[in-house]
């Protein structure tokens, strides 16, 4: 075993913790001095370490070595907000300082492949080599240094850390280590929380300190109104104090803001920053409501796309495990991905500062909270949302109309000003923002008037036990937005922050609202809440533009099988727009044997691909057989005359066509695949399905 002891230094930007590490768990470990010198724990190290402020600001931990050293080391570090590449650097004793880059770190997992350092990741797993000769016995600094800001970030957290000895085993014992406890924080200026709560509302702020350029956003505008986001998510007095100061307030300010979010007491507080908002994990639902935002954590997110199939077959692949009559918890499934940070729900640049008067007295502004000169609308979300609590959401589902609007008309603001746009991050930023604004004062009307738990007052068919009633998510996509592909002007600002914002906010969209088992009663669109051939378009597009270095098999299956089974919803293929069942937008099972995701079972034995493709392939067929031909023929996705190709991107039957071959050769049960083929024969007779 090993014990540590620490302590705090007194002032504003140094954070002193002394470790002591002794004991031992292996040979590598007691060349440290084994059980030598042990003492008795007297603090813990307080995580995170902030390292948040001015460009230059430094947090130093103190770590004293009793035995030194059993050879080659790393610092190993979790980090939360590394923005872009040289944002950080670390010290060892008097060493040089280290830049935090991608070819300085080694990141691990997905992380690295979704661009490392200045990715799409908020937080990652990094390590950096130790100099030799750096660490000595006694008295050790690790300093973790902001080098500087691009504009947007004051700052980064080092959510844990430690020293690996030569195998990679760590060196450092857990139980030195405790969680900041948010409820201890209390406000740093109690007399002035009136005046915070007024400066949050009212203070003008500047663009940055980089840039003091006045604009017309107060802290309410990109937060939400009451600031809950800030106490939601336990962002802590020095946070708030040093973005408070980033935008041009003083200090003295910045303490009253702290002051007045530490007082919103009546709200809850489960998240924190760097667990993204409505992560998936098992066990989500058993959780209060008000705890769903706060997602299952950013450990809950899966490091290979196989791991999916472990919760997608539980208890065996079977069709049972997928059938389109059975139900996915989204939910709770982890997935492949981390998804956006608080940080990125949260507009760069308000819609009054992109885009003035325009904005301001829009339709799309005048539908959140009635300001503005716009008459289209007599009323607003917000009065309808506190009308639908006073009632008991008696009458919540004739707000949807309103709801619906309010989507529409960011696509009619946004959309004549993307088809202008100049190939610019700025620019783009400007469009990006107003997806970002309405996402944000969506969720703000979610907790403040507590409707994710009413999904069925809205859609009475609902599966669902939480949910959104919106397709906003899916709309504010890069890809949705109408941005360009190569100059989106986030993070890294490279072609794969377009697809995995795209992505990620499709999954952010799946989770929220998958489309309550039916689809818009008055259009029956089934374009809507989620688009299900854009989603199978960017996992593959994520899969390429990561190398192949993200597989997206086993995450091509979960969403087909929660497509399948939202639209097993009592319309069948004669409904117009895919709102009811059919097999080429919806279940487009083609995919699983189409050349395009080929990388994507690069993780995936051929048995258990075989396996998952049957079990896949015979719910699909079920649903499939109880319909006659005539629906098909009805809702135009076959005709009894159609000379088929085989393309794999084309009609129903050409995709049929396509399939069968590929599925054998993959071995494939050949008894279930002259089902399909018996099947197909009955919508397109003239075609020899029994050669295939």
């Amino acid at each position: 075993m090993r014990r540590h002891v620490f302590c705090w230094s007194t002032g504003i930007r140094t954070l002193v913790v002394c470790l002591l590490a002794l004991g031992s768990l292996g040979p590598a470990q007691r060349a440290w001095g084994g059980e030598r010198g042990l003492r008795q724990i007297e603090e813990r190290i307080r995580l995170p370490i902030e390292v948040l402020g001015e460009e230059g600001t430094v947090e130093v931990a103190r770590i004293l070595l009793p035995v030194c050293c059993p050879g080659p080391t790393r610092l190993w570090m979790q980090v939360h907000g590394l923005g872009y590449e040289g944002e950080a650097s670390v010290q060892l004793n008097d060493s040089a300082w280290i830049p935090l880059r991608n070819d300085t770190a080694q990141v691990e997992g997905l992380g690295k492949a979704y661009g490392g350092i200045g990715g799409a990741y908020a937080t990652l797993r990094l390590s950096v080599p130790i100099p030799n000769g750096s660490l000595r016995r006694g008295n050790n600094w690790i300093r973790f240094r902001l080098n500087q800001t691009q504009g947007m970030s004051i700052g980064y957290r080092v959510l844990d850390f430690e020293l690996l000895g030569p195998e990679g085993e760590p060196l450092l014992d857990s139980r030195i280590f405790e969680e900041d406890d948010p409820s201890r924080w209390v406000p740093p200026r109690p007399e002035a929380i009136a005046e915070g709560a007024a400066l949050w509302r009212t203070k003008p702020l500047l663009t940055s300190r980089l840039q003091p350029t006045p604009i017309r956003a107060h802290c309410m505008d990109c937060h939400s109104r009451d600031g809950r986001d800030l106490r939601y998510f336990n962002y802590s007095n020095r946070a708030i104090i040093e973005a408070a100061r980033f935008h041009g307030l003083s200090r003295n300010e910045g303490e009253k803001v702290a002051s007045y979010i530490r007082s919103l007491k009546d709200m809850p507080a489960p998240g924190r920053p760097w667990n993204p908002p409505y992560q998936p994990g098992p066990g989500l639902d058993s959780k209060p409501l008000s705890h769903w935002a706060a997602g299952a954590g950013v450990d809950a997110v899966l490091e290979r796309d196989r791991d999916l199939f472990a919760f997608l077959f539980p208890s065996g692949i079977t069709p049972e495990a997928v059938a389109t009559s059975g139900y996915l918890n989204v939910r709770e499934t982890p997935i492949p991905m981390q998804l956006p940070d608080w940080n990125h729900w949260l507009p760069t640049i308000h819609p009054m500062d992109a885009w003035g008067d325009a904005f301001y007295n829009s339709s799309l502004n005048k539908l959140y909270n009635g300001e503005g000169s716009s008459t289209v609308y007599k009323t607003h979300l917000r009065a309808d949302f506190l009308s639908a609590r006073s009632a008991g959401y008696t009458s919540l589902s004739r707000y949807r109309y309103d709801v619906n609007a309010w989507a529409l008309e960011l696509y009619k603001f946004e959309s004549p000003r993307a088809a202008s746009q100049p190939n610019d991050p700025v620019y783009s930023q400007k469009l990006y923002s107003l997806g970002l604004w309405q996402l944000s004062k969506m969720w703000e009307m979610m907790q403040e008037f507590e409707l994710e738990g009413h999904a069925r007052e809205m859609f009475p068919a609902s599966r669902e036990t939480r949910g959104w009633f919106d397709h906003i998510a899916f709309d504010i996509s890069p890809n949705a937005l109408h941005m360009p592909r190569a100059n989106t002007g986030i993070n890294n600002n490279t072609p794969l922050m377009y697809t995995y914002f795209s992505m990620a906010w499709y999954q952010l969209q799946l989770v929220l609202n998958s489309g309550n088992h039916h689809q818009d009663a008055t259009t029956r669109n089934g374009q809507r809440p989620v688009d299900w051939p854009y989603v199978y378009g960017f996992l593959k597009d994520l899969m390429n533009d990561t190398g192949g270095q993200s597989p997206t098999g086993a995450w091509l299956v979960y969403w087909m099988t929660k497509a399948m089974q939202v639209h097993d919803n009592g319309l069948g293929p004669e409904f117009p727009y895919s709102a009811g069942w059919n097999t080429r937008n919806v279940g487009n099972v083609t995919l699983l044997v189409h050349p395009d995701f080929r990388r994507g079972w690069t993780e995936t034995p051929d048995t258990e691909r075989r396996q998952i493709m049957e079990a896949l392939l015979s719910t699909w067929l079920a649903k499939n057989l109880q319909y006659t031909p005539q629906p098909w023929y009805d809702g135009k996705w076959a005709r009894p005359d159609e000379l088929l190709t085989g393309l794999p991107d084309a009609s129903m039957g050409d995709r049929l066509k396509y399939l069968l071959p590929k599925a054998r050769a993959l071995g494939v049960n050949p008894v279930l695949l002259g089902r399909i083929a018996a099947w197909a024969k009955t919508l397109w007779p003239q075609e020899n399905w029994d050669a295939l």
